[in-house]
């Protein structure tokens, strides 16, 4: 980690910097901790709950800031009610709805590798019914996955609103819908 440049360029202003300096400590460094590159000067501060690795800070270590991704709680920080394609969601089932309402991660959420200024987060709101089962196979219930996809900039912040993809073209235009923002310093 860049821990020593912090000290160069001088101490970070506002909670950003500070929360960077914060994750760079030696506690953030072991168990229940991990620090994972995404490429472009970015990484991702995953911890352990509830037996899973949730991804609960994004680090921008070129500029020495840091951004709350995830509650303790499993809820999206930087995601907020209108970035979730609402439409798009209208034919889910209201569990998962509402688990988007709510911002829920319980289940699997995950930020990709960054290019060009944007990462893809891919958020389940729904576990197939494999997630249900114990290890001697009962409890297993027909449920669907159900997972949306959206684009966060280097500040977590969602650049292309969570949907539900359909096929690589949909996706693909997505994350070029992100880097045409990302790169006009624009939101939708």
């Amino acid at each position: 980690m860049k821990v020593f440049d912090f000290f160069k360029q001088g101490k970070a202003k506002g909670k950003a910097g500070e929360l960077y300096f914060q994750l760079c400590g030696e506690k953030y460094a072991n168990y229940p901790f991990q620090t994972k590159d995404l490429d472009e000067g970015m990484a991702v501060v995953s911890e352990v709950i509830m037996q899973y690795w949730k991804p609960r800070y994004l680090l921008d270590h070129d500029r020495h800031r840091a951004y709350e991704f995830m509650s303790r709680d499993e809820c999206l920080q930087t995601v907020r009610q209108e970035d979730i394609a609402w439409e798009k969601l209208a034919a889910l089932p209201s569990g998962a709805i509402s688990l988007a309402k709510e911002r829920s991660a319980h289940y699997p959420t995950l930020i990709g590798h960054f290019k060009n200024g944007v990462a893809e987060v891919s958020w389940e709101l729904n576990p197939d019914g494999y997630y249900f089962m114990d290890e001697d196979g009962f409890g297993m219930t027909d449920d669907e996955e159900i997972t949306v996809y959206g684009f966060i900039d280097r500040t977590a912040s969602v650049v292309v609103k969570f949907q539900p993809v359909s096929d690589s073209k949909e996706w693909e235009a997505m994350r070029e819908l992100a880097e045409k923002r990302v790169k006009a310093c624009k939101r939708y």
